[in-house]
């Protein structure tokens, strides 16, 4: 009986060895490993590169320029708002308009600059000398190229020399301002912020 169980021990011995995985010594198994690993590194560091770009552009497409310019018709807004935007320094740069209406006069060279200030106040400086500081005076009228049925707030105030100015904030173009004389033949204003 025992050869009978030590022949069907040999036989389950042989089939263990048969079917079981062959035994991998420790460094046969990391070079195995590593070379795993280095192929699962390939398969992501190459979809990275078709990952990450296509990630930036859809970022940088989403991404608005921050400054954009400025455009908006003033004339026919509430004094609140016009207030609110054409407040700060302006320097003048030129002035189109008048009785030769495609005549254009320069400014740079002078440092022609209008404050608006926030307590209703308008202060115009050239070349450093002050010729204006008082107060604004705003009338609801019917202004002149204001579209001939709009009424608009007209900006009314006197220099230092005691001269009348009437002028209809007309609108911001691309960050520049445009006021004009409220009288036929207007000079029409152009200013940047300063």
């Amino acid at each position: 009986m025992q050869l009978n169980n030590n022949g069907h021990e040999n036989k389950v011995k042989q089939l263990r060895r048969e079917h079981s995985p062959p035994i991998i010594d420790n460094s046969r198994l990391s070079e195995l490993i590593v070379i795993k690993i280095n192929l699962v590194m390939k398969k992501y560091f190459y979809t990275s590169f078709i990952i990450v770009p296509i990630s930036l552009l859809v970022c940088f497409a989403q991404c608005k320029k921050e400054n954009t310019p400025l455009t908006i018709t003033l004339y026919d807004k509430p004094l609140t708002t016009i207030q609110s935007y054409i407040q700060g320094k302006w320097k003048l740069h030129y002035s189109k308009g008048g009785i030769c209406a495609i005549c254009e006069q320069r400014y740079d060279d002078k440092n022609v600059f209008y404050n608006f200030t926030s307590d209703n106040r308008i202060q115009i400086s050239s070349n450093g000398r002050l010729t204006t500081d008082t107060t604004i005076n705003w009338v609801r009228d019917r202004g002149t190229y204001t579209n001939g049925y709009t009424t608009t707030f007209i900006m009314n105030f006197y220099n230092k020399q005691n001269v009348p100015w009437n002028y209809v904030v007309d609108r911001i173009f691309n960050d520049t301002l445009v006021i004009h004389d409220n009288s036929s033949d207007a000079v029409f204003y152009h200013f940047t912020k300063f």
